[in-house]
């Protein structure tokens, strides 16, 4: 062994060499890396220091060249108002501004030169502003990212000259010559919403302004963006313009790569980093001098272990040294020979571990650990009895003699108070034959022993069994050798408790453990023997899917421990209802599976369920009260029904779903229309996705007109469909499916936004509507930010809360009434109406109605649909609106039909109806149109 190739090897090396170069090392590199992490964090806060005065230069010297055009425009006024030639004029403006246009009050305009500038998008703010006499800032969206930047003024604030002047600012002027930017400094210049007015290239002002956007609204700031491989280092600025020009601020970006702004830190980073290489070299160095003059003797004691670890126990460690090396040779040696002497035993051992890991097979490894026994510690005879854990009182005896092995015995016993004694011993006792053979009768009598040394099979605090070693004379057992016993026993005891715990694992994996039914995983494995079996045959066979209804309410009322009750109660019924050779599991939940094999008949399984339901309708006794509980259940015939155990059950579990839908409390046969249900609703929910990701959702309205005045007020949002090859698809189609699949959420949030918007266009055109109402679905009102996304959708298009009212039902109130109010608290103090819908057919308590922040009760279309011709039927509805009216809210009627119903409710002081009688739910532009021409009608009457 060359100890200079190899010493490098050693991890004690590498640890000693690691160790030196740190100790050496670190607080120079601490120090270092302190000062490195300072030094480049003012490089970066001074380069963002110096963009922050940079763009803010910029926007200074930007505002006041809007200045300069501003008075130089205002300068101009006498030669436009004398007609003067264009050339003149744009010799003298020419060089700020790239057009002058002229326009009258009404809207004409007469370019002085350059382009047409149109302004006839100037709100009424603006056009008050020009009227005092002052300049107005505006941008006109040209067919590229930028804009046109026009400065309006008025022709004269002294005079009566009406007209106004309209220029746009040259882009040269106002934004300078790039050239003259600081070194590798970029400008970029956004409006109030993030668009671009100058943004040379490479910038991208899309990308910035969404940067911008993110951070809270501020005058300044500062962020890192990335472009390519490229990253900009940038800070942005703000540009006032509102009380000069009545305009939205300006957003100023100044950038500069990162490269060019930290690029002294360079030439400081190759200093730093090779003064550190150099340290590390010097030290790495020093430290290998000293490891190689103490290292040899290690190598050695290392070259000794590896021969140790190739099973060679005799060539010993030659270490001539008087220090501690030397020390660990002799142990090392010692300790070689003891490891020679015991590895024979640990194969042995390990040859039982293999055994007890592989196969479990009990005979063959209580054989060959008293074989092993016998022959390492020279007994006449070993046997070991072993206890069943499922039956204690049954002991199964194993024995060797020195004639051979002898067959188990079975029927032999272990009496309670020597197991009490064994278990006292867990050292092991020593017992003679005669005391032997009286106290654990039945399998030593055989063996010709005088004494035997009895040792309890002991594993994690339980009895297993018993060892025993037969002497022919007293005998000592050494220290070694009692460790060797109590190392076999203990691998017998694993073994067994092994044995044991797979046998209970094999039986919790197939059980159920509150109903101690077969579980799925049982039911299945079953149920497809029997499906392989029943075609072997030609046979049938049955599957029964049993729901119990409304087993929720149970929990709700009683507990889940009262629930778990019923459900082993239930299971015991269950299992009294089949045959013996069929099999009743549970699912989960309340979902039991039944199989009847084999089926004779349908008639089998019909008496079967009707059976059960007769057993599960019996009153069950919980917490003392009586509690009927029905079931549903889906009947599968194999192999009409399925060919296989999935198809079955799927079938079974539709047909359960068609009983409840049959009335609950009933048993329904699978029949192949029920899989075309399932196939339809699936496609159904698949394409509500389709349809929300392309927004194919549109909106109708139907007016709410005061039946007093005849005057629509507001209109309800009613939800359509455009389907692609369906065409218009009404709500009853999909709404359920929306509502069971959670998709009702983004729908209605759709519809929300789609309606403030409709309203918002609505108010541009003068359209007399006062407000427009949504319907908000449960799963839609529940949802954590729903109050955010209100306020966000009334933000965006600009509509007034109070313009915007919210259809909720009463079926809200019956979980968390208190959530629920406190939500309504805040939807009103936003300002937005509140109305409770189908008001009548819900279950809402008279005492949560006073606590609710409503404005309206919604009377039910079933309550109208009574009021006859004659004035009768109406007293639900009379009834109502009494109530309503007596807590200070309005009522809404839906569903009028006919004038009698009209002139019942107007008697009444109902604020406000709807129905077919006044109109059917409307596009947005016919409705326009309708209340328009109702308004037409109204105002011609009042004239004649």
């Amino acid at each position: 062994m060359k100890l200079e190739g190899t010493f490098l090897r050693s991890k004690v090396a590498r640890r000693v060499l690691l160790l030196f170069v740190l100790a050496a090392f670190i607080p120079f590199l601490v120090l270092s890396l302190l000062y490195f992490v300072e030094s480049n964090q003012a490089l970066v806060r001074e380069s963002y220091v110096r963009l922050q005065a940079t763009s803010a230069s910029f926007g200074s010297t930007v505002y006041d060249r809007l200045l300069l055009a501003d008075q130089l425009l205002r300068s101009a006024a006498d030669d436009l108002k004398s007609d003067s030639a264009a050339s003149i004029i744009q010799e003298r403006l020419g060089k700020t501004f790239r057009s002058v246009s002229l326009v009258s009050p009404q809207g004409g305009v007469v370019p002085v030169f350059g382009d047409l500038t149109d302004l006839t998008s100037l709100d009424e703010a603006t056009t008050a502003r020009l009227r005092q006499g002052r300049s107005v800032l505006t941008t006109r969206k040209m067919s590229g990212h930028r804009g046109r930047i026009l400065l309006v003024q008025p022709m004269s604030t002294v005079t009566a000259d009406p007209r106004r002047v309209a220029a746009e600012i040259d882009a040269g002027y106002l934004w300078g010559d790039p050239e003259t930017f600081p070194y590798a400094i970029s400008f970029c210049v956004l409006n109030d919403a993030y668009a671009e007015l100058y943004c040379p290239a490479p910038l991208e002002p899309a990308a910035i302004g969404t940067l911008i956007r993110d951070f809270p609204r501020s005058t300044k700031g500062e962020f890192t963006w990335q472009d390519g491989e490229q990253k900009f280092l940038a800070n942005y600025s703000e540009i006032f313009l509102e009380a000069r020009f009545h305009a939205p601020r300006w957003i100023v970006v100044a950038t500069q790569p990162e490269a060019v702004a930290l690029g002294r830190s360079m030439t400081f980073n190759l200093t730093f980093w090779g003064s550190i290489v150099f340290s590390v070299l010097l030290v790495t160095l020093l430290s290998l001098t000293q490891i190689r003059r103490t290292l040899v003797p290690l190598e050695q004691l290392i070259e000794g272990t590896r021969r140790v670890g190739g099973q060679d126990f005799n060539t010993q460690v030659d270490v001539a040294s008087d220090d501690e090396f030397g020390e660990l040779a002799g142990s090392f040696n010692a300790m070689a020979a003891r490891l020679g002497r015991q590895f024979d035993a640990l194969k042995m051992l390990s040859k039982i571990d293999r055994e007890i890991l592989s196969e479990l097979d009990m005979d063959r490894i209580v054989e060959g650990v008293l074989l092993r026994l016998r022959e390492s510690l020279k007994a006449s005879c070993v046997g070991i009895a072993v206890i069943d854990h499922d039956a204690p009182e049954n002991v199964r005896a194993y024995a060797i003699a020195e004639t051979g092995a002898q067959p188990p015995i079975e029927r032999c016993t272990l009496p309670v108070d020597i197991r009490r004694t064994l278990r006292a011993n867990p050292a092991g006792l020593w017992m003679t034959a005669d005391l032997a053979q009286r106290t654990m009768p039945g399998w030593l009598e055989s063996l010709s022993a005088q004494h035997f040394f009895t040792l309890p099979i002991i594993w994690k605090d339980q009895l297993f069994g018993v060892l025993c070693l037969g002497y022919p004379a007293p005998a000592v057992l050494s220290e070694e050798d009692m460790s060797y016993i109590h190392d076999y026993a203990d691998r017998v005891g694993v073994a067994l408790s092994t044995a044991a715990r797979e046998g209970q694992l094999y039986q919790q994996a197939r059980t159920d453990a509150l109903t101690e039914l077969p579980n799925r995983f049982f039911f299945l494995d079953q149920l497809k023997q029997d499906i392989v079996q029943a075609h072997r045959e030609g046979g049938k066979l049955a599957v029964l899917f049993v729901d119990l209804d409304r087993f929720k309410s149970i929990n709700d009322s009683f507990g889940h421990s009262a629930g778990d009750q019923l459900l082993r109660e239930a299971a015991e019924r269950l299992r009294q209802c089949v045959r013996e050779g069929d099999t009743v599991a549970r699912l989960g939940g309340d979902e039991f599976t039944i199989l009847i094999n084999p089926l004779k008949s349908t008639k089998t399984a019909s008496a079967v369920a009707e059976h059960m339901l007769a057993a599960l309708s019996n009153p069950f006794f919980i917490e003392n009260l009586e509690n009927v509980v029905t079931a549903s259940i889906g009947i599968a015939v194999y192999p009409s029904d399925g060919a296989n155990a999935e198809e079955l059950m799927r079938n079974a579990d539709t047909a359960m779903y068609r009983a409840k839908d049959s009335g609950r409390g009933t048993y329904v046969f699978f029949e192949e229309a029920m899989n075309a249900e399932v196939v339809q609703r699936s496609t159904l929910e698949r394409e509500l996705r389709h349809a929300i990701s392309q927004n194919e959702f549109l909106l109708h309205f139907q007016p709410q007109v005061d039946p007093r005045t005849g005057r629509v007020r507001g209109a309800e949002a009613l939800l359509r469909w455009r389907h692609p090859e369906r065409g218009m698809v009404g709500p009853n189609t999909f709404i359920v499916v929306a509502e069971e699949t959670g998709l009702i959420a983004p729908i209605g949030h759709i519809v929300l936004v789609e309606a403030c918007a409709q309203l918002s266009a609505w108010r541009a055109q003068g359209l007399d509507l006062e407000y427009v109402a949504v319907n908000v679905s449960s799963r839609q009102f529940r949802q954590p930010n729903f109050v955010e996304l209100v306020e966000a959708a009334l933000r965006k298009h600009a509509v007034p809360a109070g313009c915007l009212e919210l259809e909720i039902t009463e079926s809200l109130l019956l979980n968390d009434a208190d959530t629920v109010v406190a939500m309504l608290n805040q939807l009103k103090s936003l300002g937005v109406r509140i109305s409770i819908d189908d008001f009548g057919t819900g279950y809402s308590s008279m005492a949560y109605l006073e606590r609710l922040p409503f404005d309206a009760l919604k009377i039910d279309i079933s309550f109208i649909r009574k009021i006859r011709d004659d004035g009768e039927g109406g007293t639900i509805a009379a009834t109502i609106m009494a109530m309503a009216h007596s807590l200070g809210k309005s009522v809404v009627a839906e569903g009028v039909q006919t004038q009698a119903q009209v002139d019942f409710l107007r008697k009444l002081n109902c604020e406000l109806v709807q129905g077919y009688l006044y109109s059917r739910p409307l596009p947005a532009e016919d409705l326009a149109a309708y209340v328009n021409a109702r308004q037409t009608k109204k105002l011609r009457a009042a004239s004649s």
